[in-house]
């Protein structure tokens, strides 16, 4: 038997899919263990092997397939616990990245932090004044050398910085990305004389325009590198001791996968890579169902994340961004909130009012039903006391949960100080919760004209089955997927490696098309034969062309497919409708106007290189009839109502296709628990998905 493998660590668990050459898919859930997140990741797969009635060793010497999805790169920049970065620039532009183009404080914040300016602040520096050095060099916007670099210059600074004991050395020079010569000399230097030290040279990572850009995000790849690199080697290292024998990939942020040599050099694409899993997950899965339009929310232990697939297409970020922080590295759109089941609830001493979110107790301690020295109520207490989860059912019974403690803490930091019962103390922990993540939902739908009736709402995460009665009612409806309390493991699954290529060459129309036919090439070349060092033949890969393209004198881009093969003059009508066509998809039916010019800005290539696994498992509609999963009753409070009724408690594993289940119900699995409202349905498909319909009037 062959296995294939997706992981994904969370902050509070790490999840695990294993699928077999059958298709059959078994789920593993784990505590993460940071700092040692490879210990999370193998204990998750051991999950699984033991559920399958095998050894992890045993598991792993039979997998050809392992994708990981990690927080590592995340996490590193948010804690602040990077290495000692160094910044080398032109001299004159030490400041840029501490400037941050003027939009420093309010990058990556909701619209009420950046409605209030003055409570707004920039960022703690990456990288210090004090390790930024600037030296002379200059290349200008044509890529012509004005000023040749000042190599005794440039040798003290990298000595300066050395002696300060910085780890890692990002080099940006200005329209490098037109003429690397000096960014390479430099490299050239610290190469031959400090060896050992992580160095990233703008050109190399991020050829595009945009001098903040480009040097923030050499600096974070800097910052991030060692880490991640020491993440990538011991969890390569740990694979290999226990048996299995293909390269690990490494899942990217913009929805492909790498193999660790790429993935260490920009460890920087791993940023935001479990988010950009589960949206994947999501395109695959829509694909098998037939749906075109999709809202996909996660909701796990410390946040709620909401992507959207419109058309078939996977939004990407249009400035991605990290702790305020812009970054030149392609990331699928995901936007997040502190909320989950671990956001802690309080009441705040100058309001009075219940806060929920978006501090997490995290995996350790944990809630405080965790009974894990937790002392502060989360939204998963308020779960727990509500009646929804069952405490002797958490984990499939791996995890006993204290509801006397959840209980306790609620009722002595929320209810007792608000003259609340410990129930309504609960369900406005539960409300408040919601609403933050409705809120989130209708900010990347109706905010940008879709309606999200005209969409159908993927729900998973370990708390996402279980809140999404309150957050997806306007959807058409809710599909909530065999897999969902590890579904950005799955989605790891499901995705290809995808090498993807950026190259800045402004031009304004009609374009130079020598130019415009020897960026493509050079890049698809590039992806060819990193595609082929991968290991990938000719068949199994796939050249993806896009531009960036914008209206003079206008900011923002739009990213434009582009037919393949040499584009000729009389093909050019055809770039520029598209163009037009995306415009107006995006800004409405006769916003397109030509005569105001064209300009293009990057060169886009994807190198995709097809992975073959199996399909999921189709089963035969049975019978609507779910008696035969049923477990019993339990009293619940509901808190639209204020007040308790009885829910009807049904086994998941026990459920077949074609069973129709009337709410209000719960549906208990091992890794999450699915509440389906008074006013549902739902439906089991053929895939064992969990489709949930309002009731017909």
């Amino acid at each position: 038997m062959t296995y294939f493998i997706g992981t994904d660590t969370g902050g509070t668990f790490t999840d695990c899919v294993v699928m077999n050459e059958k298709g059959e898919v078994w789920v593993g859930k784990s505590p993460s263990t940071p700092p040692n997140l490879e210990m999370g990741i193998l204990n998750s797969v051991e999950v699984v092997a033991q559920s399958i009635g095998k050894s992890l060793e045993d598991i792993l010497k039979q997998t050809s397939l392992f994708i990981a999805s990690s927080t590592t790169a995340t996490n590193t920049v948010l804690t602040r616990s990077g290495v000692k970065t160094g910044l080398i620039t032109t001299e004159g532009f030490e400041d840029t990245i501490i400037i941050m183009r003027a939009i420093g404080r309010v990058v990556g914040l909701g619209e009420q932090a950046i409605k209030h300016m003055v409570a707004t602040s920039k960022p703690e520096p990456i990288v210090p004044k004090t390790l930024i050095r600037g030296i002379k060099e200059r290349v200008d916007y044509k890529g012509e050398v004005l000023c040749p670099l000042n190599r005794e210059n440039a040798e003290q600074a990298i000595k300066d910085l050395v002696d300060q004991g910085v780890e890692a050395i990002a080099v940006s020079f200005l329209w490098s990305f037109l003429n690397p010569i000096h960014e390479k000399q430099v490299g050239e230097i610290i190469k031959k004389r400090y060896p050992n030290l992580y160095i990233t040279l703008s050109h190399e990572l991020a050829p595009r325009i945009g001098d903040y850009e480009r040097t923030a995000t050499a600096a974070i790849n800097c910052y991030v590198g060692p880490a991640c690199t020491h993440y990538i080697q011991k969890l390569g290292t740990q694979l290999e001791e226990k048996g299995y024998r293909f390269p690990l990939l490494l899942m990217q942020s913009y929805g492909g996968c790498l193999q660790p040599g790429p993935a260490r050099e920009n460890p920087l694409g791993m940023l935001c890579s479990g988010p950009a899993a589960g949206i994947v997950g999501s395109k695959f899965l829509a694909d098998i169902l037939g749906f075109k339009n999709i809202i996909t929310t996660d909701v796990g232990g410390t946040s709620f994340d909401v992507g959207v697939i419109a058309s078939g297409t996977i939004m990407r970020a249009k400035e991605p961004s990290i702790s305020q922080y812009v970054v030149l590295s392609p990331m699928v759109e995901v936007k997040s909130i502190g909320a989950g089941g671990g956001s802690i609830a309080l009441v705040e001493a100058e309001t009075g009012l219940i806060r929920v979110g978006p501090d997490s107790a995290g995996a350790i301690p944990g809630p405080m039903c965790y009974d894990k020295r937790g002392t502060r109520p989360t939204v998963t207490d308020a779960d727990l006391t509500l009646g929804f989860l069952n405490p002797d059912y958490f984990l499939g019974g791996k995890l006993k949960l204290s509801k006397e403690r959840a209980r306790d803490g609620i009722e002595k930091q929320i209810a007792r100080p608000l003259g609340l019962s410990v129930e309504e103390a609960a369900a406005a922990i539960w409300d408040i919760a919601n609403a933050h993540m409705l809120d989130l939902v209708r900010n990347v739908t109706v905010a940008r004209g879709y309606d999200p009736s005209a969409f159908v709402m993927f729900v998973y995460g370990g708390a996402g089955p279980l809140h999404s009665i309150a957050y997806g009612k306007q959807a058409q409806s809710i599909i909530i997927p065999y897999c969902s309390a590890a579904y950005s493991a799955l989605g790891a699954l499901t995705s290809d490696v995808v090498h993807e290529y950026q190259f800045s060459d402004p031009m304004v129309m009609p374009f130079n098309l020598d130019r415009f036919n020897a960026n493509f090439e050079r890049l698809g070349k590039k992806g060819i034969d990193d595609l082929k060092a991968d290991g990938f033949r000719d068949e199994n890969m796939i050249l993806r062309r896009y531009a960036d393209m914008r209206y003079v004198r206008q900011m923002n881009e739009l990213r434009v497919p582009i037919m393949g093969g040499i584009i000729k003059a009389e093909d050019m009508e055809q770039v520029y409708a598209a163009f037009e066509k995306s415009y107006e998809d995006v800004y409405g039916k006769g916003s397109a106007y030509r005569e105001a010019g064209i300009h293009l800005e990057t060169f886009v290539v994807e190198a995709i290189g097809k992975i073959s696994r199996p399909s999921f498992v189709k089963h035969k509609m049975k019978s609507p009839d779910p008696r035969a999963a049923l477990k019993g009753e339990r009293m619940c409070f509901l808190p639209k109502y204020r007040e308790f009724a009885k829910a009807t408690i049904y086994d998941f594993q026990r459920l077949e296709a074609g069973n129709t289940i009337s709410g209000l119900a719960i549906i208990e699995t091992p890794f999450t628990t699915i509440l389906i409202g008074d006013d549902q349905m739902g439906i089991i498909d053929e895939y064992l998905n969990i489709v949930i319909k309002q009731k017909e009037a």
